[in-house]
């Protein structure tokens, strides 16, 4: 299917279109990660200005997609309200198909990232277990994950002492703030 527009047919002051499409316009090929849940949604209004077709309107299809914290599966309403075309209409008894716009501004509209929720707490980086399902007793890696750096305060400068010493010999007051 398509999403074909007949200019001759828009009257001067405008039209309006909506309608759905089937998800294969998606043409997302054979990945697994994001597959099209439902059909292709769309609220469009149409404006022929001298020999300019002008699009408006909203654009909006289910996906699925797979969690980039859990790699879980869920389904997301996935939409631009803002959605925008210009094409040019030389010969106004021709068509003009409108499915590539819509396709890209669908997957466009594709978080680079997905996640199920906000609060999608992942996997366990030692274990593998869905933190949103079950808890482990797997130790933080956060800790050991900056302890290349923990000693960076106690590295010698060439003047002798440490960097820390210079601080507190600096700024004594910066200290007592800590404390």
């Amino acid at each position: 299917m398509a999403v074909i527009i007949e200019p001759w047919r828009i009257p001067p002051e405008g039209s309006h279109i909506e309608g759905e499409e089937p998800c294969d316009i998606l043409d997302l090929g054979d990945t697994k990660e994001i597959t099209p849940s439902g059909p292709i949604r769309y609220s469009l209004d149409l404006n022929l200005v001298t020999h300019e077709l002008l699009v408006r309107g909203a654009v909006s299809a289910k996906v699925r997609f797979t969690c980039s914290r859990c790699a879980d599966r869920f389904v997301r309403s996935v939409k631009d309200d803002a959605f925008f075309c210009e094409r040019p209409v030389e010969n106004l008894h021709a068509t003009v198909d409108l499915t590539d716009e819509l396709r890209e501004t669908i997957i466009l509209a594709f978080a680079n990232f997905p996640v199920c929720r906000e609060t999608c707490r992942g996997l366990c980086p030692v274990c593998g277990v869905n933190l949103n399902k079950e808890s482990c007793g797997c130790k933080a890696l956060e800790e050991e994950h900056w302890s290349a750096f923990s000693g960076l305060d106690r590295i010698e400068v060439k003047n002798g002492g440490t960097q820390t010493e210079k601080v507190k010999k600096s700024n004594p007051d910066a200290q007592k703030k800590r404390k």
